[in-house]
C-alpha cells in the first residue's frame, strides 16, 4: 500500500515476488500477520531490511521469535499505532484452525488508515465498512463459504483476492464466481489484481 510517497508492505511471503527496491519507493513499515513462510519469507525480509534500514517490521510474538535476522516489533490484537502516513490497528490474534493435531498459531489482521483490512490467515470480520478487503480465497485452513460470510460482513466496496497460490486456475475462477457474487450482493466489486497492478482508492 502506498500513501504520501511512502510504502507499507503486508506479508512478503515465499509465494510472492518482491519488486526491485527502486520500484517500491521508501518502505516505512512491513506488517507480518504471522510466521508462516508464505507470509514472512526470511530472504524477502532480509532484502527489505537492507534496502530500508529505517523501516519498522511489525508482527505478533511468534513472528519475532521465528525471524531471527530481522528486528520485529511485537504487536497484539487491539493495539493501534502510526508509522509514517499509516494508521494501523491490529485484530484477531489466532490463525484459522487447520486441524486439531496442528497447534494454533499467532495471527493478526490489520486495518490500514480505515481503508484496507487484511485478515492474514483468518476469516474473522474484525472490521466493517472499509473500502478495501483483502480476502483469502485458498489454503488448507479455508472454506469458501466462510470467505463469502467474511465478504458479506465487511461489505467493502472493493474485494481483492489474496492467498490464491493454493488454488489452480480453475479453483481461482470458481472462487471468483462465488466470492465475487457475495461481494456484489454486499454492494461491492471483486477485483483480482495482476502483479504490479494497483487499485486507487
Amino acid at each position: 500500500m502506498q500513501s504520501d510517497g511512502a510504502t507499507l508492505i503486508i506479508d512478503p511471503g515465499s509465494f510472492s515476488t518482491l519488486p526491485d527496491p527502486g520500484e517500491l519507493g521508501p518502505v516505512v513499515a512491513v506488517v507480518l500477520t504471522h510466521a508462516h513462510a508464505d507470509h514472512a519469507h526470511p530472504e524477502h525480509l532480509a532484502a527489505l531490511h537492507v534496502a530500508n534500514p529505517d523501516a519498522v517490521f511489525l508482527g505478533p510474538p511468534a513472528v519475532a521469535a521465528a525471524i531471527a535476522d530481522t528486528p520485529v516489533q511485537v504487536v497484539q490484537a487491539g493495539q493501534s499505532l502510526r508509522v509514517g502516513p499509516f494508521d494501523l490497528t491490529f485484530h484477531g490474534g489466532v490463525h484459522a484452525r487447520i486441524h486439531p493435531s496442528i497447534p494454533a498459531a499467532d495471527n493478526v489482521g490489520v486495518s490500514v488508515n480505515d481503508v484496507l483490512y487484511h485478515p492474514g490467515d483468518s476469516v474473522e470480520p474484525a472490521v466493517t465498512g472499509v473500502p478495501v478487503l483483502a480476502a483469502p480465497i485458498s489454503g488448507p485452513w479455508l472454506k469458501t463459504g466462510e470467505v463469502m460470510d467474511l465478504v458479506a460482513a465487511v461489505a467493502a466496496a472493493h474485494v481483492v483476492p489474496i492467498h490464491e497460490s493454493h488454488a489452480s486456475a480453475v479453483g481461482q475462477q470458481l472462487a471468483g464466481r462465488l466470492v465475487g457474487g457475495a461481494a456484489e450482493a454486499a454492494g461491492g466489486r471483486y477485483q483480482a489484481l495482476a502483479v504490479g497492478e494497483f487499485l486507487e482508492v
